[in-house]
């Protein structure tokens, strides 16, 4: 008899996928095995516990062995409709198999428990009749999904020499078990670890920085029992207050609330002067209170306010105080970073108002569709009960509703699933599903910051954070818009 060692060869069962790796001795016809050891077969798994998750395909690996010849692995488990068995002999009639890299496909039942438990029964037989047993216990407890900044800090922080601390805020989550999360600041020793559990987790630090100017790279990554990771990564600058090319006015309190939108929060606001700032805002509410920040997602390390004490703004956080707008309706703030001088006061917009866009206003726009309803609706992608980017109302356009009190206010609510993709561009109406004008697109950034009118570039895609109930709201006046949840 001749022997090859090492021989490849896959094999394909049913639905799931078999690779078998074996060293084999070719044999005769007839069906006489004499003994080599005569002892029972050898199985060694690769684990003795598989974690999974519900739809997910995970695999059954190990190594059989016998000196005498292998005739079947058997893989049986009732709970997941498991019964079979690879018979050597008649996938390779004309060899005796002595080594066998099983390799086994199951895809878990989208059904499963994170309690359910499933041993399956492995069992090796050699063909002189002796057999092993061994079992792997296989739970869909498993955790592959990699948990996810609900409050991360900004791309790019500023620290002022006048007050060198960074207050770190971090909001962490996890779908199953949070367990550690990470600062790194290496420029300045810093590497602190802190072990956390639980499915959400807020991180608060403040950090001491060198009385200088310096730029810096901080980290900061968590990771879950699964050791599923995420990072995200920031550049903090100590300096004089700068002359920030970009400011946002914040009607919100909680932190948290600029990070929940789907965009359009904090809103952009204008820069116009060296150290000067306007910001024009409808204020649906009377009693809103409004701050300014640099940077997007938190109130820290910089945050403008009313000092109580002087009455200018601050830049301090700790001590800044919300403007109150007492009264529905427009307002323009200017201010002043440097010398923290404001001015509030109501305006009246001078944008041309598109009239009534209830649909009972007609329009026609020369092009031989006739007179139509004049409305204005959100034609794109990811929104909910309507085709891709149609302006047609009469084939389930996103129409908008308009504000009874402000007629530039155009806004719709909305039911959206975490993990949707959205576009758009602001439109008119079209029977035929036309684009005529008006419409609105973007002004390119990132975070679609700014609305264009009759142009601009395309919206940037965007991403729901978390299943439920969004309001979109759009003010041509102000040319600003936002997706933001409803509470």
């Amino acid at each position: 008899m001749n022997k090859n060692k090492n021989f490849f060869r896959p094999l394909l069962a049913g639905l799931f996928g078999l690779l078998a790796t074996v060293s084999m001795t070719s044999c005769s016809s007839d069906d006489d095995y004499p003994a080599v050891d005569d002892q029972a077969p050898v199985i060694q798994l690769t684990t003795d516990h598989i974690q999974t998750e519900p739809g997910r395909q995970f695999t059954i690996e190990g190594v059989a062995k016998d000196a005498d010849g292998l005739k079947s692995i058997t893989l049986e488990n009732e709970g997941m409709n498991l019964d079979k068995t690879i018979d050597f002999l008649t996938y390779y009639p004309d060899t005796l198999l002595h080594e066998y890299s099983l390799s086994y496909h199951y895809t878990a039942g989208s059904e499963w428990k994170d309690g359910d438990q499933f041993p399956v029964k492995v069992t090796v037989e050699d063909v002189r009749g002796h057999q092993t047993e061994t079992t792997v216990l296989v739970t869909p407890d498993g955790d592959f999904t990699a948990p996810t900044f609900t409050q991360a800090p900004s791309k790019e922080l500023t620290v002022l020499l006048q007050n060198p601390k960074l207050n770190l805020t971090t909001a962490v989550a996890d779908n199953k078990n949070l367990s550690y999360i990470v600062v790194s600041i290496p420029d300045l020793n810093v590497h602190d670890s802190v072990s956390i559990s639980g499915t959400t987790y807020i991180y608060n630090k403040v950090y001491e920085m060198p009385q200088k100017e310096a730029t810096y790279t901080m980290t900061v990554k968590v990771g879950d029992k699964f050791n599923n990771t995420a990072t995200t990564t920031s550049t903090i600058k100590v300096s004089d207050l700068p002359d920030f090319d970009k400011m946002y006015l914040a009607d919100v309190d909680d932190a948290a609330d600029l990070t929940s939108d789907v965009y359009g929060v904090p809103m952009l606001i204008d820069h116009t002067g060296k150290y000067q700032y306007r910001a024009l805002y409808y204020n649906q509410k009377a009693g809103t209170g409004v701050r300014f920040i640099p940077q997007k997602t938190d109130f820290q390390p910089i945050c403008f306010g009313v000092d109580p004490t002087t009455g200018l703004l601050t830049s301090n956080p700790n001590v800044g105080q919300p403007i109150k707008l007492s009264k529905v309706g427009y307002y323009e703030i200017d201010f002043n970073t440097v010398t923290g001088e404001y001015d509030v006061k109501s305006y009246t917009p001078t944008t041309a108002s598109l009239g009534i866009l209830d649909g009972s206003q007609k329009i026609d726009f020369k092009d031989g569709s006739g007179a139509q309803a004049y409305e204005i609706v959100l034609a794109g992608s990811g929104l909910p009960g309507a085709p891709s980017w149609t302006t047609n109302p009469n084939n389930n356009a996103f129409v908008l509703y308009q504000d009874k009190n402000n007629p530039y206010r155009l806004y719709r609510e909305m039911t959206l699933t975490k993990g949707t993709k959205i576009s758009f561009t602001i439109s008119v109406a079209h029977i035929w599903g036309w684009w005529p004008e008006p419409y609105w697109r973007f002004d390119g950034s990132d975070e679609n910051e700014a609305n264009k009118p009759n142009g601009g570039d395309n919206m940037k895609e965007m991403t729901v954070p978390a299943d439920g109930k969004y309001l979109f709201e759009f003010d041509y006046a102000l040319l600003r818009s936002r997706i933001i949840p409803v509470k």
